[in-house]
């Protein structure tokens, strides 16, 4: 079992790290995020009939960050990165969820003798790591056997064994899910052929651009005769068409006011006599150069935004000069040394920064006026709601699912997405912070049509069917050109003389395999495998693709080195079976959230999911 857990260890790493992060690491706790919630029951998701809580999930969520902040303290964290540690924490613990489920549903047992042994022979990274563990920088074996034994640690340990129960079982899982994968040694050869097998050739080009067809040149009746012939290529899934309004969030005289007043209040205290650097480090919105007591370094003159650039350059040496004010925010400004040097002066200045932005009050506000409209709406209807609030409604086109939650117009939302395929037409979603047209503001979604699966009319497709007969013809006179000039080439030696003789363009490639990109060619696995075919000294077939058609002549075929490929048997196979697990546990993964079921109610929690 434990040489089973290391060979596959990038599958059930997740298991791990999110035990340890539930129970050892990250035990001290960081608050939670101010979602709304009230009036909710504090579920915020399901798998299966496993509830997964609030409380659970934004403990480790804030955990993980808090984590984030001490690796990295010098940068801030973005909306865009507490979302995305919002993501993992979800997926790691539908995961989570989903082992314990199938362990139950394959009555797979974890004894307590594999849990000491592994215990005892094989600690986790984190524990290898921790410095209480290590001598000279190494892990001590010796010192863990004794943290072992010691009776304060029962806690700990007893926290060590759940985790690791846990993890045992769910690489039991792993393994049924994986068990059937099988790579055989043809398959490994042919791998190891397909990027070790090379040829070098002369190319004689006919790009498909180069041949022009007249738009006009394409019938209707053309255009009918392929839809029908081609129906399945104009195949929809189901979509969905969502009505919309948002409330932007503007800074208003009162968040101007609130960064003057803050210019004001730092002003005060530089007046006062106190420290620059400290004032810098306590007020500038500069996350870097604050916790350098706002320090900017040595910079040359044109490096900065021409406001702050043209008063560093003019002030005197150690004053306070400000506000300055830029895209950026309000500055205040000191310049510590000058350097004047022609076209290359340079100052050294140090700035504390207010930004402008939307103040909590603000956005409170807006977000309650959202959330007061989803009322309305739902109450009244979309329509007279935005009559009584004075917004304007617009859509969406009609939009496929996709599980990024990528919406046309909108962007990535995807608990909106899942509200648009999870509800029936009319009814109106929570308000959602969002980013449209870049516009930060709070948006509230209404599902306004549906359209089911089935195949575009030719109406909607008739442009689109138009352009491929256009690119095919192009293709097929590309090919036709390529046929004309190998019928012109009686050997290798007379592609180069025929072809300069007609102006094709002729290219010498590198050493390549069949599935490499050719700068003239690009990546054709099939145009690969037949000048792979052919001897030095061949001249190949008219051959083509989208971009164009060519003939070519190999020079030379640079062969498998079958003695190499004896040293890296083992790891081409390992490498082979580690892709088909993968693949094979993403596709079941897949499937068993769609057996056990997966609810994700955190739009509700979260005004800026």
């Amino acid at each position: 079992m434990l040489q089973s857990m290391r060979e596959n260890m990038p599958l059930v790493m997740w298991t791990l790290v999110l035990a340890f992060v539930a129970t050892i690491v990250f035990s001290w706790g960081m608050g939670g995020f101010k979602g709304t919630s009230g009036g909710l029951d504090g579920v915020i998701g399901k798998v299966g009939n496993t509830e997964i809580m609030y409380d659970r999930y934004n403990k480790l969520v804030q955990d993980r960050l808090a984590q984030q902040r001490q690796d990295k303290p010098d940068q801030e964290i973005s909306d865009q990165q507490v979302k995305q540690v919002r993501q993992q924490v979800w997926d790691d613990l539908v995961r989570m969820e989903l082992m314990k489920g199938y362990q139950q549903k394959w009555s797979i047992v974890t004894s307590d003798n594999e849990v000491a042994y592994a215990v005892r022979n094989s600690p986790p990274e984190y524990i290898r790591n921790n410095a209480n563990f290590q001598t000279e920088g190494r892990f001590d074996p010796a010192l863990y056997q004794e943290f072992l034994k010691d009776p304060n640690q029962t806690q700990t340990l007893i926290a060590i064994e759940r985790d690791y129960r846990e993890s045992i079982g769910n690489q039991k899982v792993i393994d049924k899910v994986i068990q059937p994968v099988f790579v055989s040694p043809q398959e490994v050869w042919d791998e190891y052929v397909a990027t070790n097998r090379k040829f070098q050739a002369i190319v004689a080009s006919f790009p498909s651009t180069n041949f022009t067809v007249d738009s006009a040149s394409v019938p209707l009746s053309e255009i009918e005769e392929y839809y029908r012939t081609h129906t399945q290529d104009y195949k929809q899934p189901e979509r969905r068409k969502l009505s919309y309004v948002t409330m932007p969030l503007v800074m208003t005289d009162v968040d101007t006011q609130r960064v003057n007043e803050t210019v004001q209040d730092v002003l005060a205290m530089l007046h006062q006599g106190d420290s620059f650097n400290q004032v810098a480090t306590e007020y500038s919105e500069d996350v870097a150069s604050a916790k350098q007591g706002g320090s900017l370094g040595w910079f040359q003159r044109g490096r900065m935004v021409k406001e702050f650039d043209s008063t560093a350059f003019a002030a005197e040496i150690g004053q306070v000069v400000g506000p300055v004010m830029t895209r950026f925010g309000a500055h205040i400004i000191r310049v510590d040394a000058r350097d004047l040097n022609g076209t290359q002066d340079s100052v050294q200045a140090s700035h504390i920064l207010i930004k402008y932005g939307i103040g909590p009050d603000t956005e409170s506000r807006i977000a309650q006026k959202a959330k007061d409209f989803a009322d309305a709406a739902t109450a009244d209807g979309f329509e007279a709601a935005a009559q009584e609030f004075g917004l304007t409604i617009e859509n969406t086109t009609l939009f496929p699912y996709q599980e990024a939650g990528s919406i046309p117009g909108i962007g990535a939302l995807k608990p909106v997405m899942d509200f648009a395929f999870g509800s029936e037409i009319g009814k109106v979603g929570y308000a959602q912070k969002t980013r449209v047209k870049g516009q930060d503001g709070y948006t509230v979604f209404k599902l306004a049509e549906k359209a089911p699966e089935g195949i575009a009319p030719l109406t909607d497709v008739e442009s689109t069917v138009r352009t491929t007969i256009i690119r095919k013809r192009q293709e097929e006179m590309a090919l036709q050109a390529a046929q004309q000039f190998r019928s012109r080439v009686g050997s290798a030696d007379q592609l180069v003389p025929v072809a300069q003789a007609s102006n094709v363009k002729i290219d010498t490639t590198g050493l390549h395999g069949a599935r490499d990109f050719i700068r003239v060619i690009g990546q054709d696995e099939a145009i690969g495998k037949t000048l792979l075919s052919l001897l030095p000294g061949q001249v190949s077939p008219a051959v083509s693709n989208s971009r164009g058609g060519y003939v070519a002549t190999v020079l030379q075929i640079t062969e498998a080195d079958s003695t190499q490929f004896a040293a890296q048997k083992d790891q081409l196979t390992q490498n082979l079976e580690r892709t088909k697990q993968n693949r094979v546990y993403t596709d079941w993964l897949k499937q068993a959230k769609e057996e056990l079921g997966v609810v994700d109610n955190r739009y509700l929690y979260y005004t800026d999911f």
